[in-house]
């Protein structure tokens, strides 16, 4: 096991499943859903559509990596309006995958990988967009939607499920990297 494996390992998320970088495939119809604007944050945050980057040019760099390593918390719900639990499991997915994303800084891994988070940047409680320079352009996460992947498809193709069942909630993010990392 590499040290990305490890340190993926040790922050303990629910599923954990991993494919080829190179069979990640970018879709227009998931940066069209960003630009329906269903999440209220398009146009509005340097890690999201349009102002994070084309597409084509995040599937080029994903394609330099050897493997996709799908990072998963997964909550379970009381009844499909219990807001707190999907609350809890998406802090909880952030927590994880800031903690995994220090870890690798730490092993001086950062550089040489590339993460895609679950839902939008949340580093600045304001984003500067679109009148100042990101604050934190090293830190800054895009979403594996931004990126232009069908988190659906990227989980299947990873060997883990996307949908848990009945009243649960997943949320997905993920880490490309190289062998011997």
């Amino acid at each position: 096991m590499g040290k990305v494996e490890q340190l993926i390992e040790q922050q303990g998320f629910d599923f954990t499943g991993t494919c080829s970088a190179r069979e990640l495939v970018v879709r227009e119809e998931v940066r069209d859903a960003c630009a329906a604007d269903k999440c209220h944050i398009y146009n509005t945050n340097w890690a999201c559509p349009p102002a994070c980057g084309d597409i084509y040019d995040f599937e080029r760099q994903m394609h330099e990596y050897d493997h996709c390593t799908v990072v998963q918390t997964v909550g379970y719900m009381e009844d499909e309006f219990d807001a707190e639990t999907l609350l809890e499991a998406g802090e909880t997915q952030r927590n994880r995958f800031y903690a995994l994303i220090e870890a690798l800084d730490e092993a001086g891994l950062s550089k040489d990988v590339m993460t895609l988070s679950a839902g939008h940047c949340r580093i600045c409680k304001s984003c500067t967009y679109p009148d100042a320079p990101c604050r934190f352009p090293d830190k800054r996460l895009v979403s594996m939607e931004a990126a232009g992947l069908y988190v659906a498809e990227t989980c299947t193709k990873a060997g883990i499920p996307y949908n848990h069942g009945k009243n649960t909630i997943a949320f997905s993010s993920c880490v490309l990297y190289n062998d011997g990392q």
